[in-house]
């Protein structure tokens, strides 16, 4: 199989398809000239991140096209049901980065906690007595609550960093149960168990912190403003970030730390 690798690819990655017998392609071309690219090579198949969109009209121009990978979870860059429907196979890693993704989150929670990120940009001041006042009211994340709004693999891997933390965990998901969180540590493995609520409103009273992940929102969707105090979000979702009502709703004094 003649792929094309248009949003990279990791050595180890290329190297292993390389050895499974195809041939790998990591020249990357514009948007533009994706469906030329691809015909005229004769490329087989196109692995893609978040750069590169695969719609309908590159799957009606590409007749030759047999698969379109995701390096990832979402597939809001790709058509799927209708390059399924017209025959081709679609695949993400839905596993890849759950792990990286949950550390993302407790390193934005860390930051947001100790106002790390505006207290490093007024560095160059020198004012260090000011700074200290400014910024001398974190708070340590050990006995707070998170939200987890979203409970699959990345929201799990992130209440196991969070429980690890001392944190108090709350999912929230369509489906209400307890869900047993896997905790490796010095060797022993425990599992604590972890409340799944359906609702948000039944609990953000409860919440110092908040964190989504899940999928692309539709523009109408519909969520009440928040009102607990000091809450502070994340979200590791750029989807979110620019078409959710769900932020947009979000009251004022919210902190919000996003990945850009």
């Amino acid at each position: 199989m003649k792929i094309l690798a248009n949003d990279g690819i990791s050595e180890l990655g290329k190297s292993l398809l390389e050895a499974a017998g195809h041939v790998v392609s990591t020249d990357k071309v514009s948007q533009d000239e994706l469906i030329n690219t691809i015909n005229q090579h004769g490329f087989d198949a196109v692995l893609v991140r978040s750069a590169t969109t695969v719609r309908k009209e590159v799957v009606d121009a590409c007749p030759g096209l047999r698969l379109i990978g995701r390096g990832g979870v979402g597939m809001d860059n790709i058509d799927v049901a209708y390059a399924r429907e017209k025959g081709l196979t679609v695949i993400n890693t839905p596993a890849s980065s759950s792990q990286s993704v949950a550390e993302l989150v407790m390193g934005q929670l860390f930051s947001i906690s100790r106002f790390l990120h505006d207290s490093f940009k007024n560095m160059s001041s020198g004012d260090f007595s000011t700074l200290k006042k400014n910024y001398a009211k974190g708070v340590e994340l050990r006995g707070k609550t998170i939200g987890i709004v979203g409970f699959g693999r990345i929201g799990q891997s992130l209440a196991a960093y969070a429980l690890g933390a001392g944190m108090k965990v709350i999912a929230i998901e369509r489906r209400a149960r307890i869900q047993p969180i896997t905790l490796k540590i010095g060797g022993q493995t425990i599992e604590i168990p972890v409340k799944v609520v359906e609702n948000l409103h039944e609990v953000h009273q409860q919440l110092d912190y908040s964190s989504i992940h899940g999928p692309k929102q539709t523009d109408g969707s519909k969520t009440e403003p928040l009102q607990q105090p000091h809450w502070m979000f994340t979200t590791t979702s750029q989807t979110h970030s620019k078409n959710s009502s769900i932020i947009r709703r979000l009251p004022a004094h919210l902190t919000l730390a996003q990945r850009r």
